[in-house]
Order: structure tokens, then C-alpha cells, then sequence
């Protein structure tokens, strides 16, 4: 009841509360169901994206059946096995490693200012394939020394891979010059004109270590060399990396073999992928959040049909009763013994599993129009529908809490002139 004491407002908005109550549930009902959904088909969408990841970094391998060396010695050599490597057992004697040329020139005092007369010219490789650059002494700051000339060599920007520095013993200096790269065609060669001082330093230099290849012996015969102490492909797929040399009589003798773990583990990827969607579209339909949703249904069954057109079985993939994956490492085993490199031939290439199944799942996340895409689109078209009938009704819950309490104030304000009258008898 309204008298001279009511609170106008308070009285209008509760009257506005119980109004609109019945409708707020029923907004409040659809626009949750509607979160809910986009929610779900984020979180699916999420692990197709991680799934389709996870096959694109898989199909950039060149092979899947991954192979290990096991070596008969430590510290000679690191040996590994890539895609196209032959399994067997080796033999290699080490007989030298690769060095780079490098020389020592003489010098009496490492603060004493050098002669910047003439020019120094240094340079590396030979034949055709020979480069140099020449300094200019007389571009050195004046009272140079010795440091200054190591900074100019390094610093000349037509530098073709020649390093110096400085070695130091008792009150002496040398200047120990290096080529960047090892290999007997990466030879030094140093001259000076116009400049005893230089001119006399390379006459008397020493050499500290020699441009050499590497070289190993295959089977104790066929003789193998390298610019770098780095084998790469002398043998299919194979990468020998040599520390150390091999006194007379010995070898180094090493297997190369299938590992079945790194294999398992390269197709576990592609397993838990695939289980990741799998279990998300289940746990959303155990909700009732998408109970009966067509598009995840769809989602589920092209996945299993895409993969069906392979025969999972033979790699030792097999169906659980909730259609997810399992990886039998005996059956892959045994497979693989009878197809060394079935894996990638049923994997692989564009015709093979990973591309198929990745283009699978482009029709449902990549674009607007894909499934899911236009699943969520639809979804969140709905949610935006709902949240303009929901401003449209909060506008007319305001318009209508206006109008109590203009119609409240008028009965309050005739009540007290009614006590006023009153109060006159």
C-alpha cells in the first residue's frame, strides 16, 4: 500500500522484478545453452586444429620407420641414421681428421707500432676457386699495432673466410692466421709488398697446422674423404661425425637397425591425436550439451571412414568400443620385419594417410563454410539474436519501471493532499 512514507522506486522495482521474471529464466535458459554449445564446438575445433598440426609436422618426415646405430667404441665417431638408411653392420678405420691451414708469423713486440706501408694480401682456396683481399696498410690509425692489424683483417667486409689473432709466449707475439674451413682446398696464401716488415713475417712464418681432407676407410678398403670431419650421405642416410683417429689395427664397427620405440613413438603422435578428438566429441555428448549433434556425428564417422581406406590393422592400429585407437607393438613388429619401410609407404605422399585424413579435416575447420565453422557461426548467430531480444526487453522493463513509478509518485503525491484535507477537520 502506498503512503506518504513509500519508497517509490523500490516499490516500482520490484513490481519490474516480478514482471520480468518468467522471461529473464527463459532468456537465461537458451542464452547458457547457446554458450555452451559455441564452447563445445571451440574445444572440438581446438583438437582438429591440434590433430591436423600434429599430421603436417608428421608428413615432414621423409620416413617413418626411425633407425638406430649401435657402435662398437665411443669417442671416435657420432653416427646417425636418418630416412634411407640400410640396416647392417659396418666397419671404418679412421686414418685423419680434417684441419684448416693455419700459420704463425713472427713478431718481436705486440705494442710497438707496425709499418703501415704497402699492402697485405691474404686470401684462401686454389685453382678457380681461390679468393683474397687485399689491406691497405696506410688505412691503419697511426702508431697501429699488431692488435689493430688482427681487427682489420677480421672486420674487412670482402674477407673471404680468413681469421686472425694473436698468441702470445714470453715477450714475443705471434699473429696466427686461420682459414675458416677445413678441407685440403681451403689453403692460405699470404703476400705483402711494399712492407719489410710483413714481407719478412711470412718468409719466416710457421705453419701450425696444414689444409687437410678427412678420410675413413669403408670395410677396411674403400677410402672416403671429406672437406669437414662430417660424412653425410657417403652411405645412404647415414651421418658419420669423426672426433678421433684409429691407431694401426683398429675399427670402429657399427649396426644400424630398425627402433621400433622411436617408431611407436611417431605413430603414437597420430594416435593420440586422433583419440584427443575422439574423446572430446564423446565427453561433450555425455554432457547433453551436443546429444545428437549431426555435425560431430559427421565429424566421428568421415574420420573413421577416411582412415578405413588403409589397412590400420596390418601397422598394428586397432578400434577399442568407443572407437578410439590403440597401438598393438607386436602386430607394427611384425610388420615392419616383412615391410621395412611399409610405414611410410602407407603413411606418406599425397595419396597417403596423413594427407587424407589432414584434408578431411579442412572440410570441417578451415574456411567459413567448413562444418564445424558453420556449426559455431550458426550458434553464435543465435546467441546475437538472443541478445538483442534480451536489450530490446531491458528496454521495455525500463520504459515500463518508468511508468510505475510516475503512476506510484501521482498516487503518493494525491494521498498526501488527501491527509492534508483531512488534517484540516
Amino acid at each position: 500500500m502506498i503512503n506518504s512514507t513509500t519508497d517509490i522506486q523500490t516499490l516500482a522495482y520490484n513490481f519490474v522484478q516480478a514482471d520480468r521474471a518468467a522471461q529473464d529464466k527463459l532468456f537465461a535458459g537458451r542464452k547458457s545453452t547457446y554458450e555452451a554449445k559455441l564452447k563445445a564446438y571451440n574445444s572440438i575445433a581446438s583438437k582438429v586444429n591440434e590433430l591436423k598440426t600434429a599430421l603436417n609436422d608428421l608428413s615432414k618426415s621423409k620416413q617413418f620407420e626411425a633407425y638406430s646405430v649401435t657402435q662398437s667404441a665411443e669417442g671416435y665417431a657420432k653416427i646417425t641414421a636418418g630416412a634411407n638408411t640400410a640396416s647392417g653392420q659396418y666397419q671404418i678405420n679412421i686414418d685423419q681428421l680434417a684441419t684448416a691451414h693455419q700459420v704463425a708469423l713472427n713478431f718481436s713486440s705486440e705494442t710497438a707500432p707496425i709499418t703501415r706501408t704497402g699492402t697485405l694480401t691474404l686470401g684462401v682456396g686454389t685453382g678457380d676457386d681461390a679468393k683474397s683481399f687485399t689491406l691497405d696498410m696506410s688505412t691503419l690509425k697511426e702508431g697501429a699495432t699488431l692488435s689493430d692489424l688482427r681487427d682489420a683483417i677480421n672486420k674487412a667486409s670482402d674477407n673471404p673466410g680468413v681469421r686472425a689473432t694473436l698468441v702470445r709466449s714470453g715477450d714475443s707475439v705471434k699473429l696466427l692466421v686461420s682459414s675458416e674451413e677445413t678441407g685440403s682446398s681451403n689453403t692460405l696464401t699470404l703476400s705483402a709488398s711494399d712492407n719489410t716488415e710483413m714481407t719478412n713475417a711470412i718468409n719466416s712464418m710457421t705453419v701450425v697446422s696444414t689444409a687437410q681432407d678427412a678420410k675413413i676407410r669403408l670395410g677396411g678398403t674403400l677410402e672416403l674423404t671429406s672437406a669437414t670431419n662430417k660424412f653425410e650421405n657417403v652411405i645412404d642416410g647415414l651421418t658419420i661425425d669423426i672426433t678421433k683417429t684409429h691407431e694401426p689395427g683398429e675399427v670402429l664397427t657399427f649396426t644400424v637397425g630398425q627402433d621400433l620405440d622411436a617408431t611407436k613413438e611417431q605413430l603414437q603422435k597420430l594416435v593420440d591425436g586422433y583419440n584427443a578428438v575422439v574423446n572430446t566429441v564423446s565427453s561433450q555428448n555425455d554432457s547433453k550439451t551436443l546429444s545428437g549433434d549431426s555435425t560431430t556425428r559427421m565429424l566421428l564417422s568421415q574420420m573413421r571412414s577416411e582412415l578405413g581406406q588403409f589397412n590400420l590393422y596390418q601397422l598394428g592400429l586397432e578400434y577399442d568400443r568407443s572407437g578410439k585407437l590403440s597401438l598393438n607393438s607386436s602386430k607394427l613388429e611384425d610388420f615392419l620385419q616383412e615391410n621395412p619401410e611399409g610405414l611410410t609407404q602407407v603413411l606418406s605422399g599425397e595419396t597417403g594417410l596423413l594427407k587424407s585424413l589432414s584434408k578431411k579435416l579442412d572440410s570441417f575447420t578451415k574456411g567459413d563454410s567448413a562444418l564445424l565453422n558453420s556449426a559455431k557461426n550458426t550458434v553464435q548467430s543465435n546467441l546475437d539474436r538472443l541478445q538483442d531480444r534480451m536489450d530490446r526487453f531491458d528496454l521495455r522493463m525500463e520504459q515500463l519501471y518508468n511508468r510505475y513509478v510516475n503512476q506510484f509518485s501521482q498516487m503518493q503525491t494525491l494521498i498526501l493532499q488527501m491527509e492534508q484535507t483531512f488534517g484540516m477537520f
